[in-house]
């Protein structure tokens, strides 16, 4: 399958440093059937791909965009909500808060670490008028609608298949390259497909590689440059960095 370069960065992101290259990105939670006659995979396990796992990784994607909180560890997450229901407070406060509804205690040092997560995720602010984090009091700060879900119009992950097809045919790539990148069957219908038997008397070049390569690559570089400036021009995004 060829690969764009910027597709190739944005794989490569997803590794920690000195992974191994033939690791997994999509993987799921384990817990459920494996390959297709095989035993299931035990919970905790990560599984292999399938497009289940690009719609896990599509709609938790989506769910960031719409909330910044849903990526945040537990804690981080319990504490936001206490400062959005109780107002302004301070970290011994939020750690009595937490462990009155948790089933340990939930002590001020780790409330101070999830403080810093949520500093870092702009979701919340200390008080710059207090000297001491401990005895001052964090604020949780409002969130603007992320400016990408307004300029898309997302269905589901297959809308990236319906993209990828015509993106290629108006680059001019041979409809049987199309056909046989996304894994179709060439069929009899219309002049330009051609026949299931031509198909097999037609390969694919390396040639043609490159051409699916560059048009992906231009194309996304324009995307890219569009999302960039609609973000640049909301102020109240944390990160400008899209991919």
């Amino acid at each position: 399958m060829p690969l764009a370069p910027l597709v190739v960065e944005a794989i490569r992101a997803q590794f920690p440093p000195g992974s191994n290259p033939d690791d997994l990105v999509f993987t799921g939670p384990g817990g459920g059937p494996g390959q297709r006659g095989g035993p299931s995979v035990p919970r905790g396990s990560r599984t292999v791909l399938s497009r289940h796992s690009i719609n896990r990784t599509y709609h938790g994607a989506v769910a960031k965009l719409a909330d910044p909180a849903v990526p945040l560890r537990p804690t981080a997450r319990q504490v936001l909500r206490a400062l959005r229901d109780g107002g302004p407070q301070r970290t011994d406060q939020l750690a009595a808060q937490l462990t009155a509804t948790s089933r340990r205690p939930i002590r001020p040092a780790t409330v101070a670490v999830a403080l810093r997560e949520l500093e870092a995720a702009a979701l919340a602010a200390f008080d710059v008028d207090d000297q001491d984090e401990l005895t001052g009091r964090w604020a949780a700060l409002p969130v603007a609608r992320d400016p990408l879900l307004d300029a898309v119009d997302l269905h589901g992950a297959h809308d990236f298949r319906h993209t990828y097809a015509t993106w290629l045919e108006d680059a001019g790539i041979p409809a049987r390259v199309i056909d046989e990148l996304m894994g179709h069957e060439a069929s009899g219908r219309g002049q330009q497909r051609g026949s299931a038997m031509g198909a097999h008397y037609r390969h694919t070049t390396p040639e043609m590689a490159a051409r699916v390569v560059e048009a992906v690559q231009q194309r996304l570089a324009i995307v890219l440059e569009v999302a960039e400036q609609r973000l640049e021009r909301n102020s109240d995004r944390s990160t400008l960095r899209v991919f």
